[in-house]
């Protein structure tokens, strides 16, 4: 029999898609958001009758176990590139928000906090 994860009965989307960070295994609670800026534009009687949305973004919040082979316990410094396969299979250059590498007798995390705008290119 296969190692491999099984579903039976409904279908249901399982895993972290095709995410992707060389050297890192996600944990739980990876999290992937889309965060705009809304100005509301309203008429003499306060009603909103414009919203006006700008500066699209990808945000990813990554617990991350460190493999020994590829992996560095060495957090990236902020405002450095990473570029990761995000969960739809795309690959993305991401400017690093906040990074932390946690120590214990057990394995050690690397938790990132990254960005993407996709109007800056990150090199």
């Amino acid at each position: 029999m296969s190692d491999a994860m099984v579903q039976l009965g409904m279908q249901w989307k399982i895993a972290f898609g095709s995410f992707a960070y060389t050297g890192y295994l996600p944990e739980d609670g990876v999290t992937w958001k889309k965060p705009r800026n809304i100005q509301e534009i309203t008429d003499e009687n306060d009603a909103i009758i414009t919203k006006l949305i700008s500066q699209p973004k990808d945000s990813f919040s990554l617990p991350l176990l460190i493999k020994d082979t590829g992996g560095d316990i060495t957090p990236p410094v902020i405002g450095s590139t990473v570029t990761i396969t995000d969960p739809d299979n795309s690959s993305q250059a991401c400017m690093v928000e906040d990074a932390t590498v946690e120590f214990s007798r057990g394995i050690t995390k690397l938790t990132l906090e990254l960005v993407n705008e996709p109007d800056i290119t990150y090199s």
